[in-house]
């Protein structure tokens, strides 16, 4: 039952801060089930965040970032700048505690809970997906070809075998190729004397940009409304919400959507309290004419990045850096990216590249945020997706929304509270 239906009263206004791929979902679930929207965001829907990343919706990603044995890797994090993931050392110090945190979240035990919460969320994203795009009209951008997961030599897949064996624990399968499967799914793949795994679960987006957007237009033709601009300050109280935007003008509404990414915690610290996140940059290369034809994604293990292969060409995405939210992009991590792909595509092509750096919002557990506020009826939260935020978008909006009309979302909701912490 929507929430015009319990009264005669209007329906309760919701504003949604933050229009990625998660508040995009949100406030079009929200909009669906009879509230009256606001989306508001500095750029247009889909343009931040939500319009580099590596376009997969990776259901079997369960194993958190931090897990025994990561703090062994930090000092090489620091001393390679071009590497697969670094920490620009001047920031170390402001960095320090959080990452303190996050090798704190990687015990054994604490492992086996992020993942098993992960992996809730992760069995429902197909289905929650394809009812969005069902509705929206967007299917056309959404391809089901699973992903292969390469390595570049049998010790390197097994100094990582146990992650695809607790994703499989979890119910995620693998199953390792031959050379001619290997051959026959990526004929353009050079992977002399590699392991390749084939992840059936996964999709991937032709364009995340424009799917994110759809989704936000979709919203719109219901009746949601867009305000650009940016949300300083939020008062909660009593008579609603009062938010104010730079520049000195209010917003007003019955209830707050906060899904704002790595922003988040400045808002969420005048309400509650600031969670453990920060953010972890990633970048991308887009190569508009590759002279390779993909037909599905392809992760390295062994580089820690993705070629996806998109309506605009081919993305390699990937790389993650701890900086400061205001810091400048590094872009040698993109180009880097264009030679690894080189090594794995001889026929690579690699005129036309243009390159993107993003913050990817990352909790110390992995786990996101999705939950309403201890101190305040009517402030819910939905952010910290990390790598995820793609693929988690459509859960995420229909169980924040289930929150706000009072509804049973059909799963303990408790490890993803925002004072779990």
């Amino acid at each position: 039952m929507s929430p015009s239906e319990l009264s005669d009263s209007p329906p309760r206004h919701c504003l949604v801060v933050g229009a990625g791929i998660v508040g995009s979902c949100c406030a079009w679930h929200l909009q669906s089930s009879g509230f009256q929207v606001t989306l508001i965001d500095r750029v247009a829907p889909g343009q931040a965040t939500s319009f580099g990343n590596a376009a997969c919706v990776s259901p079997s990603h369960v194993v958190p970032f931090s897990h025994p044995g990561v703090w062994k890797k930090i000092p090489g994090w620091l001393l390679d700048p071009l590497g697969p993931l670094t920490i620009r050392w001047q920031h170390l110090p402001w960095l320090a505690p959080w990452l303190l945190r996050f090798m704190h979240a990687g015990t054994a035990s604490r492992l086996d809970k992020s993942a098993r919460a992960q992996a809730v969320l992760m069995h429902r994203v197909v289905d929650d997906y394809h009812q969005l795009l069902e509705a929206t009209g967007l299917t056309h951008l959404l391809r089901s070809r699973g992903a292969l997961a390469i390595y570049d030599s049998v010790p390197a897949f097994e100094a990582d075998r146990w992650i695809y064996d607790l994703e499989a624990d979890f119910g995620f399968d693998y199953r390792r190729l031959e050379t001619g499967e290997i051959k026959a799914l990526a004929p353009e793949l050079n992977l002399p004397g590699g392991v390749a795994l084939m992840l059936p679960g996964w999709q991937h987006t032709l364009d995340p940009g424009a799917m994110t957007a759809g989704i936000a237009e979709a919203a719109f033709g219901l009746g949601t409304q867009w305000q650009s601009g940016s949300v300083q300050k939020v008062d909660a109280g009593g008579d609603g919400i009062t938010a104010q935007l730079e520049g000195g003008s209010t917003i007003k509404a019955d209830t707050l959507v906060l899904a704002a990414g790595a922003w988040s915690n400045k808002i969420a610290a005048q309400l509650d309290h600031a969670v453990p996140m920060t953010a972890k940059r990633g970048y991308h290369s887009m190569i508009s004419d590759p002279g390779v034809a993909l037909e599905l994604p392809i992760i390295s293990g062994s580089r820690s990045f993705v070629m996806t292969p998109m309506a605009a060409g081919l993305r390699l995405a990937g790389t993650a850096e701890f900086a400061k939210l205001d810091a400048e992009a590094d872009y040698r991590r993109a180009a880097v990216l264009v030679k690894h792909a080189q090594q794995y595509l001889p026929g690579l092509r690699t005129g036309g590249v243009s390159e993107w750096m993003g913050q990817r919002p990352m909790m110390i557990d992995s786990v996101p945020v999705i939950s309403s506020s201890p101190r305040h009826r009517n402030v819910f939260y939905a952010f910290g997706h990390g790598h995820y935020g793609l693929t988690q978008g459509a859960t995420t909006g229909r169980l924040v929304t289930d929150l706000v009309a009072g509804r049973d979302p059909g799963m303990d909701m408790t490890p993803y509270r925002i004072d779990r912490f």
